[in-house]
């Protein structure tokens, strides 16, 4: 364990300056990925099929305000869209007026579904430039160094400053891809929860509007 750690820590030092601004950037990717990881599988984390099933056998049985209690305990997005569907269900408003109330809520919700998820991206085409960055600088120093050196020595010290400034391009794509998946896997499970809710929100209006009918 400590050798892997001196070669990490000897291939970093190799890297020079620009390594710094990759880490600095590998940092805040990571931080946008765990809090978005928190918010989609901890705090959106719902079962609508079950919640709309319970919600709609507790309005069928005249047990609206319940259910809306129900709604109100949880704060995921779906619950609070639900919540105010039924609240505005309870105080007997019109169709169109529930509809413009989920419309309100929704607006207000789904836009946080996706909020700083693009930040991966940026971050994955930023630390792969500071890696290029890198290396081209780390190339430009060998070269200039290369000037005043021994003859016998240049080719052996073109080769080693090459492999040190590479460092920096390979440290900057390894968190790029780290990015990108990252970036891949959060956007899909955004996009699947906006479609869970969609699809929620359309199934309960039309129940609660049928319902209304009978």
């Amino acid at each position: 364990m400590d050798a892997f750690l001196q070669t990490i820590a000897h291939f970093f030092r190799e890297g020079g300056f620009w390594m710094y601004p990759i880490v600095a950037a590998s940092a805040f990717a990571l931080a946008v990925s765990t809090e978005r990881a928190y918010y989609y599988y901890v705090r959106s984390r719902v079962n609508a099929k079950a919640m709309l099933t319970q919600v709609t056998r507790l309005v069928r049985n005249g047990e609206a305000e319940k259910a809306r209690l129900l709604c109100s305990k949880m704060k995921n997005p779906l619950a609070m869209i639900v919540e105010s569907a039924l609240w505005h269900y309870i105080q007997q408003e019109t169709d169109q007026e529930i509809q413009n109330a989920v419309d309100e809520i929704a607006l207000r919700e789904l836009p946080k579904i996706q909020r700083r998820t693009h930040y991966l991206s940026l971050f994955a085409n930023l630390s792969t430039l500071l890696g290029l960055l890198g290396t081209i600088f780390g190339l430009q120093a060998e070269f200039a160094s290369l000037a005043t050196a021994d003859p016998s020595q240049k080719a052996t010290m073109l080769a080693q400053g090459i492999a040190i400034a590479l460092n920096c391009t390979a440290f900057g794509i390894t968190i790029a891809v780290f990015c990108m998946i990252m970036y891949s896997v959060l956007g899909s499970k955004a996009n699947t929860i906006i479609e869970e809710i969609d699809e929620s929100s359309v199934r309960l209006l039309n129940f609660l509007f049928a319902q209304r009918r009978q």
